[in-house]
C-alpha cells in the first residue's frame, strides 16, 4: 500500500497508519523520458504551500493501476511508480504513454526523510468524497521527525520515508495550527529536508534542539511538549544517553508521559532500568491502568524475569475487561508480549493461544506480525 485514505468527520482528527514493511528500490531517476508511446505527460513539481516549484526536489509518481514501460511494478501490484529528482525548473521525468491519460488523475507527491519505506496520506470529505487541498498538517514519523505543510489539489500529503517499518501519524485540523506554531513547523520541515541523505537521527535531533531553542516563544505549551517528546524519540533512536538527558532536562515529564517514555526505553530495549523506574512512578499514581501493568510485565521480561512479567501482562489484560475499539491495538500488543513471554517460559501452546487470540482482533496488527515473524511462529 502507498498511500491511505481518511476521511474528515470532527474538528481535530488523528490519524495513524504503519509504513508497509516491504521494500522499494530508491533508484531516483533524473529528468528525462520514459515510456514508451505517443502521449507524452509532463508535470513541475510544486509545493502545495506556496505553489512554487521545487527545484531539486524528491518525488515520487505514478498513475494508479496503469503500467509505464521500463518502470516495473512492484509484485503483486498494477502501477508503476516512478521515483524521481525534479531539474533545475522543478520539472519531473516526461511520461510516454500509448494514449492519453488527464493530468488530475496522476498522483505526484513530494518526498521527505530517507528509505526504502514510505507511506502517504490522502485526505477527503465524508460526505462528498472530494479532496481536501489546502489543509494544514503534522506528520509525525515514530522514533523520527515532524514535518509540516499543506495538503496538495488531490488532498495529498508529503510521501513520508524512513529506513524500516515505522509508524506515522498525521495531525490535521479545520482551523489549522496556530500561525506562530505553523511557521516554526515550516522552518525545522525545510531544515529537515535540507539535511544530507543518509542523516540519522542524532543529526536530527541536533537540527530539532537548535530549532526549538530558538523558536520555543512562537509556540504553545502543548506543541513544545509534542516537539520534546520528538526530542526523547530521537536520543532512544541513536541510544545516545547524553542527548536523553537533555531532552529530558528540558521540561519536567508530566506525570501522564512517565509511562509512555519508559515504556519506549523498555521497548527499545535500551536503558531498561531508567524506564522501569519510570513505569513505576507512574503505576504508584495509576495501580490499575492497564497500559502501565503491561508496561511493568514487559520491563520485568527485558531484565529477565519472564515469570513476574506474565503475572503484570495477565493483569492488564484482565483490567482491559471487554474492551473497546480505542484499545484494541494496546490490547493485542499486549496479548503479542503474553505470547512472547510464555515461549522464554517454554509453555508453546499456551503462547500459541496468545497469538491467535491476538491475531482473531486484529489479523494485519504490524506489531503483532513483526512479533511473530521475529519469534518465526506461524499462525493458521
Amino acid at each position: 500500500m502507498r498511500s491511505k485514505s481518511f476521511y474528515l468527520k470532527g474538528a481535530v482528527l488523528l490519524a495513524v497508519a504503519s509504513i508497509p514493511a516491504m521494500t522499494l528500490a530508491r533508484d531516483y531517476r533524473q529528468p528525462g523520458t520514459l515510456g514508451e508511446g505517443t502521449q507524452v505527460h509532463r508535470f513541475v513539481l510544486r509545493d502545495p504551500a506556496t505553489g512554487q516549484a521545487m527545484p531539486g526536489a524528491r518525488y515520487r509518481l505514478f498513475l494508479p493501476g496503469q503500467r509505464i514501460a521500463g518502470v516495473s511494478p512492484r509484485s503483486n501490484e498494477q502501477d508503476s511508480v516512478i521515483f524521481g529528482v525534479t531539474d533545475k525548473q522543478g520539472n519531473t521525468v516526461s511520461v510516454r504513454m500509448p494514449r492519453r491519460h488527464a493530468k488530475e488523475k496522476w498522483i505526484l507527491n513530494p518526498i521527505v526523510g530517507e528509505g526504502d519505506f514510505g507511506e502517504a496520506f490522502s485526505m477527503r470529505g465524508e460526505s462528498s468524497n472530494h479532496p481536501v487541498t489546502g489543509m494544514a498538517y503534522v506528520l509525525d514519523l515514530n522514533g523520527g521527525y515532524l514535518f509540516c505543510n499543506r495538503t496538495d489539489s488531490h488532498g495529498y500529503t508529503y510521501y513520508a520515508q524512513s529506513h524500516k517499518a515505522q509508524t506515522i501519524s498525521l495531525d490535521y485540523t479545520f482551523s489549522g495550527l496556530q500561525a506562530g506554531e505553523y511557521a516554526w513547523c515550516r522552518r525545522e520541515s525545510d531544515a529537515i529536508t535540507a539535511l544530507p541523505a543518509g542523516a540519522g537521527p542524532a543529526a536530527v535531533f541536533r537540527q530539532m534542539l537548535a530549532s526549538y531553542e530558538a523558536g520555543r516563544n512562537e509556540i504553545g505549551a502543548d506543541f513544545q511538549a509534542r516537539i520534546r517528546r520528538k526530542l526523547i524519540d530521537l536520543s532512544i533512536a541513536s541510544r545516545d544517553d547524553k542527548r536523553l538527558d537533555i531532552a529530558l532536562g528540558l521540561a519536567p515529564l508530566p506525570k501522564d508521559s512517565l509511562n509512555e517514555v519508559g515504556y519506549a526505553l523498555v521497548d527499545a530495549n535500551w536503558m531498561v532500568g531508567r524506564g522501569m523506574a519510570m513505569i513505576d512512578e507512574a503505576l504508584a499514581h495509576t495501580p490499575d491502568n492497564p497500559y502501565v501493568l503491561d508496561s511493568k510485565g514487559w520491563a520485568l521480561f527485558r531484565l529477565g524475569q519472564p515469570a513476574q512479567a506474565l503475572t503484570y501482562l495477565e493483569q492488564s489484560l484482565a483490567a482491559y475487561g471487554e474492551g473497546t475499539e480505542s484499545n484494541l491495538g494496546a490490547r493485542v500488543e499486549g496479548l503479542a508480549h503474553k505470547g512472547e513471554v510464555l515461549m522464554q517460559l517454554q509453555r508453546q501452546d499456551e503462547a500459541r493461544a496468545a497469538f491467535v487470540a491476538a491475531h482473531e482482533l486484529a489479523p494485519d496488527d504490524e506489531k503483532l506480525l513483526r512479533t511473530l515473524a521475529r519469534l518465526e511462529v506461524a499462525l493458521p
